[in-house]
């Protein structure tokens, strides 16, 4: 058994609780409402590193339209963070798309982990679904059943997106304001996500060999390859290892 934080156990009591009537295609309102309270501890977070990266975007030279276009076009925060300085350098949109293609390599995984839960859709409301694929929106589907509840995921991933943009529209107006954000500790909010995600999966001992096992094959692959392949190569090989030979019922 998995014991809870107080305050964890009160959200999901809370979220539980909250509707039950039906939104389009057999959705459930109640459960998109879950997913929208599920995310509220992750919100502050994705709200001050977007609010980070709409500040740089800006101090590096692109237009307030632009950071702005490209977070609601894009919608991903690590390959936006990489694609800023490359475009401030003068690289060529071949080697920017091509860098944030690979960034966002794993979304693959995730997409392939969600796709049972929409098979009802059609392929164009699956597009739109497909772009706001985030992993904090992943995570809280997964965690909160497997396969993943296709309502819930889409409530966490409207929350995450108003958050994301809602802070990059800050981070645009004041942008000048802050010359060094690192200064004051507000680059960290963008791996600190991450951190808070990964340790809510952590709950069988597969989880663990699979989260340290990861980690361990991604710095010895960084070691040899360029780039972020290293995070693509060990999420695919130990991940798979995990669904191999892990046993999601042992949780010594």
């Amino acid at each position: 058994m998995v014991l809870q934080p107080a305050a964890a156990q009160g959200r999901d009591r809370l979220a539980r609780k909250l509707g039950g009537d039906r939104l389009t295609d057999g959705l459930s309102r109640g459960r998109f409402r879950e997913g929208v309270v599920l995310s509220l501890a992750l919100v502050p977070s994705v709200f001050v590193y977007a609010t980070v990266f709409g500040g740089l975007a800006v101090q590096a030279g692109l237009h307030v339209v632009e950071v702005l276009a490209m977070s609601v076009l894009v919608f991903a925060g690590a390959s936006q963070f990489v694609a800023v300085p490359m475009i401030a350098a003068g690289a060529s949109p071949l080697s920017v798309i091509l860098t944030t293609y690979v960034v966002n390599m794993c979304h693959y995984l995730m997409a392939a982990t969600l796709a049972p839960s929409f098979g009802a859709f059609s392929r164009r409301r699956l597009a739109l679904i497909a772009h706001v694929v985030n992993d904090e929106s992943f995570a809280v589907a997964v965690s909160r059943s497997r396969p993943p509840d296709a309502a819930v995921f889409l409530g966490s991933a409207a929350a995450i997106f108003v958050a994301f943009v809602g802070g990059v529209t800050v981070g645009t107006l004041i942008g000048g304001l802050v010359a060094e954000p690192e200064r004051y500790g507000l680059d960290f909010a963008f791996p600190a996500v991450f951190l808070a995600l990964v340790a809510t999966q952590l709950r069988h001992r597969r989880d663990w060999l699979v989260g340290v096992g990861s980690a361990l094959a991604a710095l010895a692959i960084a070691v040899r390859l360029p780039g972020n392949w290293h995070i693509i190569i060990a999420g695919l090989t130990v991940s798979g290892a995990g669904a191999l030979f892990g046993d999601p019922e042992d949780t010594a």
